[in-house]
């Protein structure tokens, strides 16, 4: 207790050059806390997303052609080579169909999509809303849900933001809008809702995938969305998807990804480029480590003749080493205190800005608390070495 009064009064005795040698410490914990806490709430936000959209959801894409003997029964993830090109589309409406009529239980149902590269407007006004085609299965897949109107029909269903830029505080319900040289009525508008990282469904019009199909001249769809009937039965759906898919497409020309392995690629993703990041930000606490031992060393030759006097007085160099190690572990903690607080109040407020759940985990605060420790142990043992090894009649001759 007397060792951490003396290092605690050594310390208060020279509060600006503590305070300043502890910034470099400040400085290194704010920005790696900062940084995981914000690399955390990232993949808390991206588990939340994925479960809205449901994890019992599969994509059947396409991709280039594959061996069909060494892929009948495999899904393709979505880390393979053929997941970042262009590849054109082999998917069809038939296609489609035959997966919505399975005849299985663990496959419940299948929806085609289709992007439209056209504008929608109302008279002379425009919307910079994107336009798919789709299934009806597929409302039901994302959880979309009529706030008016009926989602079935041959006419366009809008998205709660494209109806407003369209239509105002006016009701959109039956009212007509173009799309390309076509004109459509309004038969549904949706709830506002959150989708898929990537996309906004508010800022979406959908039509049915055959009249979209028609509309853009489109003789494939762009992917097919299927729904298993639980979590538990996806490689089963999987499986049946393969089957019934490798009737039409012998050389495997698909892709079929599952909700959890894109999450386990966003999620790996995401570890790395926040562990990167951490790593970049902790070489300042290497910087505020040297700090400590500079300042440690300048404190050691200020106090040669407290040292002599203590030896004298048969401290042991032991002692020596303690007091000082003490003093060099106690500003780094300071410091990582300091730096784990302003960490945690800019989390919470950089978290509210992004609309992430981002605040101080106990991983966070443990690791900020282990690392000041180990800075300061670390950068303040040449100092106390210095100190303990002092001679008591050298260190008295001393002014």
């Amino acid at each position: 207790m007397n060792t951490f009064a003396i290092a605690w009064d050594s310390i208060w005795h020279h509060r600006t050059r503590s305070f300043l040698t502890a910034l470099g410490i400040i400085i290194g914990v704010f920005a790696v806390v900062t940084l995981t806490s914000l690399g955390s709430g990232v993949q808390q936000y991206v588990n939340q997303k994925f479960a809205g959209i449901g994890a019992n959801l599969i994509t059947v894409a396409p991709a280039l052609p594959t061996s069909h003997s060494h892929s009948r029964h495999r899904s393709h993830p979505v880390g393979n080579g053929a997941a970042f090109q262009a590849v054109p589309s082999t998917l069809t409406a038939k296609d489609v169909h035959a997966l919505d009529h399975s005849g299985t239980k663990a496959l419940r149902s299948a929806a085609g999509v289709v992007t439209v590269p056209m504008l929608i407007a109302k008279g002379t006004t425009s919307s910079s809303a994107g336009i798919m085609g789709v299934s009806y299965p597929y409302y039901g897949m994302q959880r979309m849900t009529a706030k008016a109107g009926s989602l079935k029909g041959s006419g366009v269903v809008l998205g709660s933001s494209v109806a407003h830029d369209l239509f105002g505080k006016s009701s959109a319900l039956g009212q007509h809008v173009t799309i390309g040289t076509k004109t459509f009525t309004v038969t549904g508008v949706l709830k506002s809702v959150s989708g898929a990282p990537g996309s906004d469904p508010n800022n979406t019009a959908y039509l049915p995938l055959s009249t979209a199909m028609a509309l853009s001249n489109q003789t494939t769809v762009s992917e097919i969305i299927l729904a298993a009937s639980s979590a538990q039965n996806v490689n089963h759906a999987v499986t049946i998807a393969n089957r019934i898919l490798a009737k039409s497409h012998p050389s495997h020309n698909y892709r079929i990804i599952t909700s959890q392995e894109i999450l386990k690629t966003v999620t790996s993703t995401t570890s790395v480029i926040t562990d990167f990041l951490a790593g970049i930000a902790g070489i300042s606490l290497l910087v505020g480590g040297i700090g400590i031992m500079n300042i440690m060393l300048v404190t050691v030759s200020e106090r040669f003749r407290e040292i002599g006097i203590r030896k004298a007085l048969g401290a042991r160099d032991g002692d020596i080493l303690v007091q000082f190690l003490t003093e060099s572990v106690l500003l780094a903690v300071i410091g990582g205190a300091v730096g784990t607080i302003l960490s945690g109040l800019a989390t919470h407020i950089l978290g509210k800005a992004v609309g992430i759940p981002a605040g101080l985990t106990v991983g966070s605060v443990a690791t900020a608390v282990l690392f000041s420790i180990g800075v300061g142990a670390v950068f303040g043992v040449l100092p106390a070495l210095r100190a303990a090894r002092l001679m008591p009649a050298e260190a008295l001759r001393t002014d």
